[in-house]
């Protein structure tokens, strides 16, 4: 790469700036500019945007910003050319051009109509965190302080109770809100996500600890006083699980008004004292020996029962929300994408821990049978819920091994998504401890869920 001239990088940036409304022009000479500027010394694209998956020029950030304070001017006068070259610059795939597409988002009046649309449809095409970070905040930056209603109004539709999916894009996009310092309707902001924070998904943990560590820098005192009043009125506990996974992160004196909020609470169980009675009666009958009592079953950690839910679900789910109630403290995490993005998503939660407790249903039945039939000696016992083993991509695991985790199939006899019998076939091929449930019920087994005995179930044997 070329030592980076500033007078001679911004006469390249003018010239490209000529070629605003010429699309295809635009990119012939973009491409040029980007190839010269090529960074050689970062061989990868894991050295320029960890966690990518789009090509990369490896190109200078001072190169990009060069360009895009040539292209600022033009972009706000002319939305239309703007939306018309970004759409171009992102159809070219790479992280340099998608980063210039967000860029120019940024610049259009928050009442463009096509505006809203291309974010949103971005959002859920893009892995890539540099880029998505870049439609949540740069993107967004003209609705945010020119129509801050509207653009809360947009955050509020992406915490949606029903769109677990999108709260992690609810939560980055507010985050610049907060931090400027010219916003001054915080109340707003802790009404909308005092309800993300109570329920703590264990997925937005690196999400909500930017939105706190923020928050405190913005208002402590509210901050402070938000998650007390949560902490001590929420039913949910994995919210104290969370945040105290999370305190580490938080400026110190956050961390000491928390600390006794978020001690692991020890439950001691003191036997009741006997008074002593010295008085003895001679004449009362002998009582005979109680029999020995029966020891007590040895009671299950339920943080190590995990819920994977199914393709279209959610951690909000009926099924997720009545296992949490019959087993306080289980884990039940949201997962997005594809199957192997699910899989990624669902190894750090489970880690190099042993003694799990998976119980998977439709397309997480898949996800915890491959997990199984891979770390078997992790897995306690597997409960599968109408599996979906006969979806792709199982059909690139047909080469497991049969394993001997204890195992119990539920699936319904009506169920017209998962056929019973040819599940059946494969489960026995796997597993060499299986134990099959045949019920009365459709697919989502809502009326079996009822009525199984699911303490027994999940139990010791």
């Amino acid at each position: 790469m070329p030592a980076i001239d500033l007078t001679r990088l911004r006469k390249q940036a003018a010239r490209l700036a000529d070629f605003f409304f010429l699309p295809d022009e635009f990119m012939k000479h973009l491409r040029e500019v980007l190839e010269f500027y090529v960074n050689y010394t970062l061989r990868t694209v894991e050295n320029v945007a960890p966690g990518s998956n789009l090509k990369t020029y490896r190109t200078p950030p001072a190169v990009l910003t060069q360009i895009e304070n040539e292209l600022r001017a033009k972009a706000e006068e002319n939305p239309h050319f703007s939306l018309e070259l970004a759409d171009v610059l992102w159809d070219e795939g790479a992280l340099e051009t998608r980063l210039l597409a967000s860029y120019l988002l940024g610049r259009i009046p928050p009442q463009e109509e096509h505006l809203l649309p291309r974010i949103t449809a971005w959002t859920q095409q893009i892995r890539a965190p540099e880029v998505r970070a870049a439609l949540l905040t740069t993107s967004l930056s003209r609705m945010r302080k020119e129509t801050p209603n509207q653009f809360l109004a947009l955050v509020r539709e992406y915490l949606h109770p029903e769109r677990a999916r999108t709260w992690s894009n609810g939560v980055q996009a507010l985050i610049p809100m907060i931090a400027d310092t010219d916003f001054e309707n915080l109340p707003a902001i802790f009404d909308i996500v005092e309800p993300i924070v109570e329920e703590a998904p264990t997925t937005l943990q690196n999400d909500l600890t930017d939105l706190i560590v923020t928050l405190y820098r913005a208002s402590p005192n509210e901050t402070i006083f938000m998650l007390k009043h949560v902490l001590t009125t929420t039913g949910n506990q994995m919210t104290a699980v969370t945040l105290r996974r999370i305190s580490p992160a938080f400026p110190p004196p956050l961390q000491k008004e928390l600390r006794d909020l978020l001690r692991p609470q020890q439950l001691i169980h003191l036997a009741p004292i006997e008074e002593i009675d010295d008085f003895v009666d001679k004449d009362a009958p002998i009582a005979k020996a109680s029999p020995a009592r029966k020891p007590r079953k040895k009671k299950m950690d339920n943080s190590r029962i995990i819920y994977l839910h199914g393709l279209e679900s959610t951690s909000q789910s009926g099924k997720a929300r009545q296992f949490a109630e019959k087993f306080p403290g289980m884990i039940t995490p949201d997962f997005t994408g594809e199957f192997e993005e699910r899989m990624t998503q669902l190894k750090p939660i489970l880690g190099r821990k042993k003694n799990w407790t998976i119980i998977g249903s439709s397309f997480g039945g898949l996800m915890g049978t491959v997990f199984t039939c891979k770390h078997p000696t992790q897995v306690r016992k597997l409960i599968l819920l109408a599996p979906a083993l006969l979806r792709e991509p199982f059909g690139s695991y047909l080469d497991l091994e049969p394993v001997s985790v204890p195992t119990i199939i539920i699936h319904g006899t009506a169920d017209d998504v998962v056929p019973l019998e040819p599940v059946r076939e494969i489960a026995e091929k796997l597993f060499t401890n299986l134990q099959y449930i045949v019920v009365d019920d459709g697919h989502r087994l809502h009326e079996a869920f009822g009525e199984l005995d699911w303490e027994e179930i999940i139990g010791d044997e």
